[in-house]
């Protein structure tokens, strides 16, 4: 099986609405030690969420995976330019553009969450359980390729 991952790093749409940045530093309790050991991660496991019978379902879905990161780029983008911006008019615009942006990638997180529970907000792992390899070929080629796949079959279940 391949598997390849899909949405590392994403950032969940309520942070970025908020305009939180990644690499903030967390701080313990004060009443814990300041020595206190690392718990270890939890065993994790995967669980399938969707399943994808079609090539034209995969690729819809690489379309739609595809679309939300975009629009997530663009709204980080539009972010750190919000945060540059010194002129009080373009910075109004700049707002009123990823709050735009931001609605949008929240409506789209949201049909991709019912169509394949899918969120920009969880990190996954797809895995491939089959797939086809196909040869284009003329009528003539595949009648040779069809009748060879015969008599290949035929000569397994004499030897059985």
């Amino acid at each position: 099986m391949k598997k390849s991952t899909l949405g590392a790093l994403g950032l969940s749409v309520a942070l970025l609405a908020a305009g939180i940045v990644l690499g903030q530093s967390v701080s313990l309790p004060t009443n814990a030690p300041a020595t206190a050991p690392a718990a270890a991660p939890k065993q994790q496991k995967l669980y399938k969420v969707a399943m994808l019978k079609t090539a034209d379902e995969y690729q819809q879905f690489q379309a739609n995976v595809q679309l939300l990161q975009a629009q997530r780029q663009q709204a980080q983008e539009l972010n750190a330019a919000m945060d540059k911006e010194t002129n009080a008019a373009k910075k109004k615009e700049l707002k009123a553009k990823f709050d735009t942006l931001v609605a949008k990638l929240t409506e789209n997180n949201q049909t991709m969450v019912k169509m394949y529970s899918f969120s920009l907000e969880r990190n996954y792992t797809l895995v491939i359980e089959s797939a086809s390899v196909y040869l284009n070929v003329t009528d003539e080629e595949a009648a040779k390729l069809e009748k060879a796949a015969a008599d290949a079959a035929a000569d397994v279940a004499k030897k059985k």
